[in-house]
Formats: C-alpha cells, sequence, structure tokens
C-alpha cells in the first residue's frame, strides 16, 4: 500500500531553514483502485513543493489508450506530479491510497540521467529493457543448447521457446530497433558506436530509444523533445500519436503536443482541469470562453452583494427577520464569488523582462583565431582551424547537424572549455554572459533566491542594482512573495530556470552567448524574452534547435558548422538554413555530410565573403565549368604519372571522368540557355528604351459596316379590347319655362349617359344603363325640355 509517509518521504523538494515540512502530495482519505479499469486515478490530491501548496484538489482519470498532455507554466507543479504518479507505481501493491496505478500495466518513465557512462554500445543498450524478448531469447538459446539428442521432449521444448520467441517479437525486433534509432536521427554506422562517445543531447536520444523500445503500457515523459531537432520532434510526434499505450507527457512544444495527445490536463491557478478527447486548439477556445463567462459571473455576484448589502443595511434595525435572511444570502453568495474570482484571477499576466543596457566595448569584443576545438581536455578535435569572429550589435545563430559541435564551439567562445590549438582574443571591456540549458542545475542549492541573484548580479559589474529591483524582476518571472525567499534547492525545476534567467537578465552584458534557451521554459517566458532581445543592442551568439526563436532573432550573420568546419555568412536565415540534411550526427574533423546548401538565385544575400578558411561552393556556372574541366585533367595527369599503373586505373577512372564530363555538359547547356534568355530580355528592354523614339504605326483600316436588314413586316393591329362606344347624348338646354326633374331622377339618368372618368381611357357605360329601354332615356329627355 502506498501511505502518506512513504510518498512525503520519497517527493518532498528541498526544504528552508525556517518552513515546516509539508507533504508533496496530500489527500483527506484513502482510495482503492476503482472497478472501471482506469489506468490511473487521482482522487482529491494536494501537490506540494517545500511548504509551497503547488496544485490543490486534484480529481483526475486516465483510462487505457488514452494520450494525455499535461500543460502548466513553469513552476505550476506538472514534474512533482508526474513524480508522484511514478512513486505510486512503484509501490502500489493489492491497494493504493490517493494516487492509484493499475499494478497490472508496466510503467516506463523517461530518465534525465539517461545513459550517461554505459560502454555498451548504441544497439545494445535500446534493447536492454526489452524484456520480453530478452527473456524469449535466452529461453530460445536455452532449448537450442539443451536439445541434444532429439527427444520428443526436447523438440517440444524447442518448438513452444520459437512460439514464445515470435510472439515476443523476435523475429521483427531489429526492424523496429533500425526505425526508431533512425527516427531520433542515429545512422546504422553508429548503432555499434559505444554511448559514452556521444554528446550529452545525443545520449538523451539514447535513453529515449531505450523506453520506446521497451513498450510499456503506461508510458510517462517529462519534456522529450528538449534535446531534439525539428525532424526528430515531428518523427516522435508521430510516434506516440500511433502508440498502443497510454500515455502521459509534459511538454512545452505546441506542435508536438497537438500532433501526439488527444486529451488535455491544464494547470492554471493552482488548480487542474481536464479537457478529456479535446485537441489543443479547442482547449484554449474553451479557456477563454470560461474566462468570458467567470467574469461576467463576477460582475453579477457584485451587483447581488450590493443589494443584499443595501437589504441589511435598511432592515437591520427594523425587521431582524429579513436582515437576517440577507446575512445568509451574503454568506453563501461569499464562497460561490471566491470560486469565481479564484478563475479570474487565475489568467496569469505574461512576464515582462528588460535587459540591462550593454556596457561599451570595442568594435571586436570576442573572436577565435586558428582554433581547434575538442568536446574535453586530452579528446580528439572536433572543429579544426576555426576563424570566428563576434563584432559588436552582431546577430550570429549557428547551424548545423546535432553532434557537429555547436554546443563545444560555445563553450569555448565563452572561455570555459580550453582550446586544443589557437588562441582566443577578447576586449578588455568584453562582458560576457551565458544562457546554457542546464545553467539551472548549476545554481547553488542551498542559497536563497533574492540573495543569489542580488549577489550574482553585482560580481557581474551591476553594482547599482537593488534589492527592489532583483524583487521585481523574480516577480515578473512569477517568483514572488515567499517564493523568492526560499532556498534554491526547494523550487521546482522551472522555477530554478526562472531564477537562473532573472540573474541573466540584471547583469550588464555586451556579449550573450545562448545555447538550447528554451529547452525549460514556457511560451509566455520565452515571448518575454524575445521581446527583451529585440530592444537589446549587444551582440548575440545563439544555438538552438527552435526555429520560431530563431527566425525572431532577426539574424545579421549565420554560421554552419558541419565536417569540423565553421562557415559563416552575413545575411538572414532562410529556408534551407532548417533542412533535413540536419538530422545526422556528424561529429568526427574529416568525415563526409552534407555541406550547407548553395545560396538559392531567388533570395539575395548580403554575402562579404567567408570568416574562415572553408571552401565556399563556386557560384557561377562559369567557375563550375572550369573546376569540372581541372578535375577532368587532373586525373588525365594523374593517370599518366602512374607509368605502368596507369592503364590499371584507367578503368576506375572513367566512371568518374564521365559524370564530371555530363555534369560539364548539363551546366553548358544551361549556361546557353541563360545567354538566350538574356538576350531575349536586352532585346525587350532596347524595345522598351525606344518606344518613345519611333513613330506610332497607322491605324488600322475601319471595318466595312454590316448590310442593313431586311424591313420588318409591319404587324397587323391589335384588336380593341371593347366594342366601340357610341357618342354620347347631350340634352338640350332646358327653357326656363321647364318643370325640372326632381334632384335624385336627374343624377340617375346623368350618371347613366355621361361617361365614368378613368385615368386608363373611356371605357363603355355600365351594362345596366345599356339594358334600360330607349323609350325610357327619352322620356326623361323629354320632361327636360318638355
Amino acid at each position: 500500500m502506498l501511505s502518506l509517509t512513504s510518498l512525503t518521504l520519497g517527493l518532498t523538494i528541498g526544504l528552508s531553514a525556517h518552513a515546516s515540512p509539508r507533504p508533496p502530495c496530500r489527500a483527506p482519505a484513502t482510495m482503492a483502485l476503482d472497478g472501471s479499469g482506469a489506468a490511473v486515478t487521482i482522487r482529491d490530491l494536494d501537490v506540494w513543493a517545500g511548504s509551497s501548496s503547488l496544485i490543490r484538489g486534484v480529481t483526475w482519470r486516465v483510462m487505457p489508450n488514452e494520450r494525455w498532455s499535461l500543460l502548466g507554466p513553469n513552476g505550476c507543479g506538472k514534474s512533482t506530479l508526474l513524480r508522484a504518479i511514478a512513486e505510486a507505481a512503484d509501490l502500489a501493491g493489492d491497494a493504493a491510497t490517493e494516487i492509484a496505478v493499475n499494478p497490472r500495466l508496466r510503467f516506463g518513465l523517461l530518465e534525465q540521467t539517461a545513459v550517461s557512462g554505459s560502454e555498451r554500445s548504441v544497439r545494445e543498450e535500446v534493447m536492454s529493457r526489452m524484456e520480453g524478448f530478452q527473456a524469449a531469447k535466452a529461453a530460445l538459446e536455452a532449448a537450442e543448447v539443451a536439445c541434444v539428442s532429439g527427444a520428443a521432449r526436447e523438440l517440444e521444448t524447442l518448438e513452444r521457446a520459437m512460439g514464445e520467441f515470435e510472439a515476443a517479437g523476435g523475429y521483427t525486433v531489429e526492424g523496429r530497433v533500425a526505425r526508431v534509432l533512425k527516427g531520433l536521427g542515429f545512422t546504422e554506422e553508429e548503432f555499434e558506436r559505444p554511448c559514452s562517445s556521444f554528446s550529452g543531447g545525443w545520449q538523451m536520444r539514447i535513453g529515449l530509444a531505450r523506453l520506446l523500445l521497451s513498450e510499456p503500457e503506461l508510458l510517462v515523459m517529462d519534456e522529450p523533445t528538449n534535446h531534439l531537432d525539428a525532424a526528430a520532434r515531428r518523427w516522435l510526434a508521430d510516434y506516440v500519436s500511433e502508440y498502443e499505450g497510454t500515455v502521459l507527457v509534459v511538454s512545452h512544444d505546441a506542435a508536438f503536443v497537438d500532433v501526439a495527445c488527444d486529451s488535455i490536463a491544464d494547470v492554471e491557478g493552482g488548480r487542474l482541469t481536464t479537457y478529456p478527447k479535446t485537441s489543443l486548439g479547442k482547449v484554449e477556445a474553451l479557456k477563454e470562453e470560461r474566462r468570458r463567462a467567470a467574469a461576467a459571473a463576477v460582475e453579477k455576484q457584485r451587483r447581488e452583494e450590493q443589494r443584499l448589502q443595501a437589504v441589511v443595511n435598511k432592515w437591520e434595525n427594523v425587521d431582524r427577520s429579513k436582515a437576517a435572511g440577507a446575512r445568509q444570502a451574503l454568506s453563501k453568495l461569499a464562497t460561490e464569488q471566491a470560486a469565481a474570482e479564484a478563475e479570474v484571477l487565475s489568467t496569469r499576466k505574461p512576464p515582462r523582462l528588460q535587459l540591462a543596457e550593454p556596457p561599451r566595448c570595442g568594435e571586436l569584443p570576442l573572436a577565435l583565431r586558428g582554433a581547434n576545438v575538442a568536446p574535453a581536455v586530452g579528446q580528439v578535435a572536433i572543429v579544426l582551424g576555426v576563424e570566428l569572429e563576434v563584432r559588436r550589435g552582431q546577430r550570429l545563430v549557428l547551424r548545423g547537424p546535432n553532434g557537429a559541435g555547436k554546443s563545444t564551439l560555445l563553450r569555448a567562445l565563452s572561455g570555459a572549455l580550453p582550446l586544443a590549438a589557437g588562441e582566443r582574443r577578447e576586449d578588455e571591456r568584453l562582458a560576457l554572459g551565458i544562457f546554457a540549458q542546464d545553467l539551472a542545475q548549476e545554481l547553488p542549492q542551498g542559497a536563497v533566491a533574492l540573495e543569489y541573484v542580488a549577489s550574482a548580479v553585482r560580481q557581474g559589474g551591476g553594482s547599482a542594482v537593488t534589492d527592489e529591483r532583483c524583487r521585481g524582476t523574480l516577480g515578473a518571472l512569477g517568483i514572488s512573495g515567499d517564493k523568492a525567499l526560499r532556498r534554491i534547492g526547494s523550487l521546482s525545476g522551472g522555477e530554478k530556470a526562472r531564477v537562473a534567467l532573472a540573474t541573466f537578465c540584471l547583469t550588464p552584458c555586451n556579449v550573450l552567448l545562448f545555447d538550447e534557451p528554451t529547452n525549460h521554459l514556457d511560451q509566455g517566458t520565452i515571448l518575454a524574452l524575445l521581446a527583451a532581445l529585440e530592444a537589446y543592442e549587444g551582440a548575440l551568439v545563439v544555438v538552438s534547435h527552435d526555429r520560431a526563436f530563431c527566425e525572431a532573432i532577426d539574424a545579421t550573420h549565420v554560421g554552419y558548422v558541419a565536417d569540423g568546419k565553421v562557415l559563416v555568412e552575413e545575411r538572414s536565415l532562410r529556408q534551407s538554413d532548417f533542412s533535413e540534411l540536419d538530422r545526422g550526427v556528424v561529429n568526427v574533423a574529416g568525415a563526409v555530410s552534407a555541406p550547407p546548401p548553395p545560396p538559392s538565385l531567388a533570395e539575395p544575400e548580403r554575402t562579404r565573403g567567408p570568416q574562415d578558411s572553408a571552401p565556399k561552393p563556386p557560384e557561377s556556372l562559369e567557375d563550375k565549368i572550369a573546376a569540372a574541366e581541372a578535375a577532368i585533367e587532373a586525373l588525365g595527369a594523374e593517370r599518366a604519372s602512374c607509368g605502368e599503373e596507369g592503364a590499371l586505373l584507367a578503368e576506375l577512372e572513367e566512371e568518374k571522368r564521365g559524370a564530371l564530363q555530363a555534369e560539364v555538359e548539363a551546366w553548358r547547356a544551361e549556361l546557353e540557355e541563360r545567354a538566350a534568355q538574356r538576350k531575349a530580355a536586352e532585346e525587350a528592354l532596347e524595345k522598351v528604351f525606344n518606344r518613345g523614339f519611333e513613330p506610332p504605326p497607322p491605324p488600322p483600316p475601319p471595318p466595312p459596316p454590316p448590310p442593313a436588314p431586311p424591313p420588318l413586316p409591319t404587324p397587323p393591329p391589335p384588336p380593341p379590347r371593347h366594342p366601340p362606344r357610341p357618342p354620347p347624348l347631350v340634352a338640350p338646354a332646358r327653357s326656363p319655362r321647364t318643370k325640372a326633374c326632381s334632384p335624385r331622377r336627374r343624377a340617375k339618368c346623368l350618371s347613366a349617359t355621361s361617361p365614368p372618368f378613368s385615368a386608363r381611357g373611356p371605357r363603355p357605360p355600365p351594362r345596366a344603363a345599356l339594358r334600360r329601354p330607349l323609350a325610357w332615356r327619352r322620356t326623361c329627355l323629354s320632361r327636360g325640355t318638355s
């Protein structure tokens, strides 16, 4: 059973002298493994680091074959929670406490110590944790040795061992090993090299390959992409996305998380929120929607609080029952309001950094002249004849294959690594700042964070920096309150990196060296660092696999490290600098590797020329043709100088001569095509220049008019809609002696005889008037005249 005492002893991070010890993970009750078949079940768990509470009330259920990513800023408790899960997996028995890990699942954790000091070959090391394969292989070998007489029992044992070996993937294991190692950047020639001959970053890759090939059913990884280049990160993301098992991973690489994981657990404001079966993009939208809803709820609760308080003030001395009810509602509202305000305040403001103003220095503060650089004193140099200059205000980004010696070159440039040959020159006013990926591990673990930052900055030349400014910088990076007064050993890994970054930012330097600075920083801190570097006026030298970080640096120079040499050009970064050819490892001087791609014709460069003796590829076709023809002549001269052996070498040289000749013919054809294009362009340009001096051509004659169409026949008039209307009957003037009709009858007569008015023209009289007898109409008229 996983006891609270054992969990405390296993996971408590170093405590400050004035703090009382508290458990890193604490829960109020014991919980047995639930019957739902979950891989990991956590219920009401508190995560602590020293005396500080990191995450409160964690409730989380991870089902089999789910792939979870644990997100959050540096120092929020992600790694501590993973270590608690690993501790629970090691100590799980018949029952478990607040962290229940299914004991039927094989557990695998990515170890940060990797394979340091191992003398086994890469192939042997990565296959050492394949327990099922190793057991089946040993059983098969034992059965083969025991099968001497060919008895039925021996043959049965051998057949059973062969079946188990096949079930364990024994006949396909070599393919799986090659797939993983090649995906992580190893070549087949390096499979048999000892692990101790690789650099620390490549040893981490060996450890990662060993973990993946062990195929645990519960895979836990903390920042697996820290030492990987872009190609290896993409491969690992695709591999994890198809992994047949449960995955828990902590990573700040958004591109990796988006591909590899299907569920998100986010730590923000001391709370863990789970988003099962939700992509990273949808999580950000859901978080923003939840923040807006929480802000609206807080505003509504404040208005309700004001209303209830007004009720209390009004009825406190009049009707105590009404006042008591309002007070009870206020107490309930306070609890809801605290939860809503915690949701709003959980959105941490992004940190803001400002680098110290660089002190003045000469035009050339740092340089290497004819330097040979080795990984350690007494070892073989891997970079030869380095001619490297770091000028004032220069921004240099070093690119190249992993293991080519970029980080080693940076250490030699800083003076931390003695040169095997050559010299290192520095200006007398040089103030050098270094931010390396492992800088946080070199901090004094027993020192108080604020005191260390203040003393380190003052020793580095920042004598005017006050404790208040040091505290403000630490607070901007999230180390505020009593955290700044705690010992560095009691801080989390992310918080240690921030202490190192605060010291780096406050120390005045005129040359800054960065070695994989983004490995242990979250996205918000990286953006703050880039904003500070944008306003920095000193010199920068950067080694990083993070393409976005390199592009944001706005480099003025780009260096390529390969084949034991360094080539530096004055230009900005381009697409070919992040080529897939940089996947291989080349850490032996003179080894064959892909040279840097030639500049594209569509990308103009500000090239002043190389700063060292490394040969630069020819840029024009004429130079390429001349070089190839010289090589052909050299082959002929070499064969002639061999005398009798020339005939023996002729057959071997014929293939090379044919290849060179084919390249020459291709280049000549391309040269002729370019000449034709240039001639056509010159002719077009000449026409443009002479356009205003030539008379315009006469206008073309107008086209003849088209023949007139035959006249159309006149259509017959349409038939009338109504029969012709008879002429109106006009009554003669009435004699004064004549007796008039009554007004009513006269109006009826006029309505029958007068045509009605219509905007659409005259229309026939009503049918009723037409049907009246003519005698009646004459009678009316006669009355008007008689």
